[in-house]
Parts: structure tokens; sequence; C-alpha cells
């Protein structure tokens, strides 16, 4: 549905419907005009605003961007089209292979995003290689060696979360192989990247609990701390605590939760551990009405933990990523919803960059939403 609206509005500013200046109907309008849900509205906003058709001005509305920048773009759009169409007929499959390399993905996040570089790989001519890390420096390092060994000119790589990089990466680096990195960052190595700024996002997302009145928020993550993805929500979390003048203590933090850490099918075993220790912590902390968690397992954890205590009405959850608010079943918790599709999509684009020998460098940041609950 989000795809329906961005091309209407995109067909109506393109069209004349909306001009230079022109308001766009407000997210209320376009949520009653359509029957979707909030984040749907803004998911097709923020495309629309990334692309540089229109600007976004909090508390205003949206309006249509000027005429020579849309021009611009639209030129931009026809050429790439003809590019694309042009690259898919006359390269043949054996050059058009690429690798997609995940540590892991589930339904609140990646499947979205293995959608994006599908999409954009089959619009493209490309054929796309799919493996699974698991978390496993050496599952990723055989499936970088099987992907070239196969023909791969170029890969997308989610890195395994840890400590000490992949020394294949390393080296398919300085060989300046055509890499791109997806979600997270290879600190000090300067390899491009698309992810979500994730520091804006958590400083934004624990801001907002702080104005709901919640003076002591414990942040909870799983033991990757060191991963640069995990490493900005905290570093986010801590400003926004800091900056409120609201008391930063190491106690509020709970960092060695690996139950859902990637893991083969066959190596997972449930840790009633885990349970039992989060449910003691909750019970003794009872001065800690919010807990921020860095993604949507660890969250859902612990609200199924609070609702077996009978205290899940007194406490908030907020966490990254999530469903589609139609689609959840469960109340809408606080969360940052990242534009997994568009990450995918952007992926891919900038491989084929690299793919054509042009120079590719930086960190690009996809808009992301934040998502509240119901009054």
């Amino acid at each position: 549905m989000y795809q329906k609206i961005f091309d209407d509005l995109l067909g109506g500013i393109k069209g004349g419907v909306y001009t230079t200046g022109d308001r766009l109907p407000s997210e209320k309008e376009l949520m009653d005009q359509y029957q979707v849900s909030r984040i749907t509205v803004k998911k097709a906003l923020e495309i629309l605003a990334y692309r540089g058709y229109i600007l976004r001005k909090p508390g205003k509305g949206s309006f249509v961007a000027s005429q020579s920048n849309i021009d611009k773009i639209v030129e931009e759009d026809i050429l790439s089209e003809e590019m694309i169409l042009k690259e898919a007929k006359t390269h043949d499959s054996s050059t058009q292979m690429i690798g997609v390399i995940l540590d892991s993905f589930c339904v609140s996040f990646g499947c979205d995003l293995i959608k994006g570089i599908e999409y954009e790989c089959r619009k493209r001519g490309f054929l796309m290689l799919f493996r699974c890390s698991y978390g496993s420096k050496q599952d990723e390092n055989n499936a970088i060696n099987e992907m070239i060994h196969s023909g791969a000119k170029g890969i997308i790589l989610m890195c395994s979360q840890g400590e000490v990089y992949n020394e294949t990466v390393l080296e398919l680096y300085v060989n300046k192989y055509p890499l791109i990195l997806l979600d997270r960052e290879m600190a000090g190595i300067s390899l491009p990247v698309v992810a979500t700024d994730n520091y804006k996002a958590s400083y934004e997302l624990v801001t907002k609990l702080i104005e709901q009145g919640h003076k002591k928020i414990c942040f909870v993550s799983h033991s990757a701390m060191n991963t640069t993805t995990v490493k900005e929500r905290f570093d986010g979390y801590r400003d926004a605590i800091v900056n409120h003048q609201l008391s930063f203590d190491e106690s509020m933090w709970i960092t060695d939760v690996d139950k859902y850490l990637p893991n083969r099918e066959e190596d997972f075993q449930k840790d009633g551990m885990t349970d039992h220790k989060l449910a003691d912590y909750i019970q003794k902390n009872q001065d800690i009405t919010a807990y921020y968690s860095v993604d949507h397992e660890l969250g859902m954890l612990l609200f199924r933990i609070m609702k077996e205590l009978g205290v899940e009405k007194e406490k908030k959850i907020a966490f990254f990523d999530g469903f589609e608010e139609d689609l959840d079943i469960l109340p809408i918790f606080p969360h940052v919803m990242q534009d997994q599709y568009q990450m995918g999509v952007a992926a891919v684009r900038l491989l084929a960059h690299r793919l054509k020998g042009n120079h590719v460098s930086g960190r690009e940041n996809i808009p992301y939403s934040i998502v509240m609950e119901k009054e």
C-alpha cells in the first residue's frame, strides 16, 4: 500500500496536479483515503522526501519541491531506467552474478530487506546468490569464497557480529573487490555501507520515552556490543539520558542476552536461564518503568516475561523494527521502523556503480520512522 500511495502522489507531482510549493494531503487525510495506518503513509512520504520530490516540514506538512529540482530528478530517473534496461540486455548472466550474505534474517528484520534486494537485482538483470552466515565467521568466509568461485562479480555483505573482522573481507577491501556493506559498518574500514542512522533514531525514540515521563530506562542488548549497529543504538540511548540530565547508571544495562543471536537451526537450544534472570531483574528493579531493547525479538521476550509476571501494563517496552501496524496482533509498542526495502534497493544500486568501475564510498543512511503506541 505504501508503494501505491507513493506512486499516486508521484504521479500527481509529475502530472502537474501538485506544483511547486503545493501542500500534499496530510497524513490523516491519506490514512482515511487509503484506509491504512500512519506508518504506511509516513513510509510513502519519507521515500518521496528522500528522493527529493517533496520537503517535509514538522508541524506544517509535506510540500512539493521546486520544479527545477523535480525536472532534474525525473531526467535522472529516465536515464537510470534506460541505462538499466540497456545493461540488462547487453550483459550475459555470468557477468551479472552477485552475492548477498546476511548473518541471519527473520520476519521482523530481513524479509523486506531481501525483497528490496531481489527486486532491484531483477530490474537490473542480476542473478543473486544468497547465503546466511548465522553469526559464524567461518561460514561467512566459506560463503564469500564459494560465491567468488561461482562467478559473483560483487557482494553485498551484512558482516557477522563480533570484535574481530573476517580476514577474507579485509583482503577483498585491499584488492578493491566490489563490496557493499549492509546494516553495519566495519569501524576503521572505509567500505561503502547502506544503513539506518541508528544513533539518531535511538536518541529520538528514547527522548520520546523521557517525554512520556520515564526517568529510569533500562537498555537491553545481546553481548555483541562491539557491532557498530548495537554500539550506535547504545550511544543514542546514553546521550538522550545524559542530555536530559537523568541518572546514567550501568546497573540499568542488560547486555548479555544471547538467546536471539544468529544460530544455525540445529545449534539452537532454548535457554531457560535467560528468561529466569530477566524475570528476576524486572522484579528486583521495580523503579525501572521502561525497557529499550536493540531489536524486536528481545522486546517481545521482555513482553512475554512481563506478561507472565503480570506487570506488562506497568512497564513500557521500546525497540527497533517490528511489523506493519495493521498486521501486528500484539499491542503497538514504541519502535523504530527501518525502511528495509529501500536499504536493499540502495545496496544493489551502489554495487551496480562499483561493478561499472565507479568510485563509491561513505555511508548512505535510509530514512526511518518512529512509531508510538496509540492513545
